[in-house]
């Protein structure tokens, strides 16, 4: 993380840098999310020009290894990328890039103001002091599996949630490990109380159908999205999104027991997208299909007909007060 004056969001959106790729494969999305977007790219040019961009580019280099140049006038950086490294660029910069080898990557666009607020918060730091320091194939496991987080859960039900708290914990890892990052300070603890968690709740129950970002959450619990993620966290041992699947998983057993309802229906009631999802969403988590736990439920099973007896998720009454740390 470097140290100095946010820019002023000059240069192109990212949305109008296309002509370099007009023979690529999209390899799905664009996947958009709170001031960001990812974006997967093969067989583009080997050789590609970078205009000044408004947003931050943080670019996870698959396919293998290849060698990498950046230009920028007369100077040019050569580095050997292994696969699942990652490059940075911050906002306004201008460069030229020659790949040799595979290429086939996923593109961040992350606007700076995401950044600068995520860090801030994390780390007690001014946001007009945020920057992000730029690198070229640089090797971080946790970045690596963060990428693949979010690349993987572009068609989760609630991928607005589940996509926040992966960026945000990406943005931190860039800002942690940053070279020029210094030394980092996390902000104070704060507490959820089990009527902020039962709030919490509430909304969820009355907005199943709908998509739920942590943003709604955060909003209903009354604090900024970073802070309420960590709280929650702590206060109920799971993420928010785990949560909220687990309640949408939990509505659609209530219903299958105790209504005739398509399956397919159940499955839009509760928020997802297709049956297929909902389907392999529900036997990950009670271990049996829709189907045949409605089967099972008919059948009078009491075990399959009541697989939230012993919930993974504390009740609200059960919460109490919980640090965040």
């Amino acid at each position: 993380m470097t140290q100095r004056h946010l820019p002023t969001r000059p240069g192109m959106q990212p949305e109008d840098w296309r002509d370099w790729a007009a023979s690529a494969e999209t390899i799905g999305g664009p996947a958009r999310f709170d001031r960001a977007f990812l974006q997967c790219w093969a067989g583009t040019s080997a050789k590609m020009r970078q205009p000044a961009l408004d947003h931050h580019l943080i670019v996870l280099h698959r396919g293998g290894p290849k060698r990498v140049k950046r230009i920028a006038g007369s100077r040019c950086h050569i580095v050997d990328v292994p696969l699942n490294a990652f490059t940075t660029i911050e906002s306004g910069s201008i460069y030229r890039w020659d790949t040799e080898g595979p290429i086939a990557f996923a593109h961040l666009f992350v606007a700076p103001e995401r950044f600068a607020d995520v860090v801030s918060q994390a780390f007690d730091r001014d946001p007009a002091s945020v920057g992000l320091a730029e690198t070229v194939g640089q090797s971080d496991r946790h970045v690596a599996a963060l990428f693949d987080l979010l690349i993987a859960s572009r068609y989760d039900p609630d991928w607005a949630a589940v996509a926040d708290d992966y960026l945000d914990a990406l943005l931190l890892r860039l800002a942690a490990t940053s070279a020029s990052g210094g030394v980092f300070r996390t902000s104070g603890r704060i507490t959820l109380t089990p009527r902020t968690i039962a709030r919490v709740r509430e909304f969820i129950d009355a907005h199943l159908q709908e998509r739920i970002s942590l943003d709604d959450l955060a909003r209903v619990a009354g604090y900024s999205r970073y802070h309420f993620v960590r709280a929650f966290r702590q206060a109920s041992g799971v993420p928010p999104y785990t949560y909220l699947l687990q309640m949408r998983i939990r509505a659609a057993a209530a219903m299958l027991r105790e209504s005739d309802r398509p399956i397919a229906q159940i499955a839009r009631d509760t928020g997802f997208a297709t049956h297929a999802q909902f389907s392999t969403r529900f036997r990950e988590t009670i271990g049996v299909t829709p189907a045949i736990f409605r089967g099972r439920a008919d059948a009078g099973n009491a075990a399959t007909a009541s697989p939230f007896d012993t919930p993974a998720v504390r009740s609200p009454e059960r919460a109490g007060r919980y640090n965040a740390g």
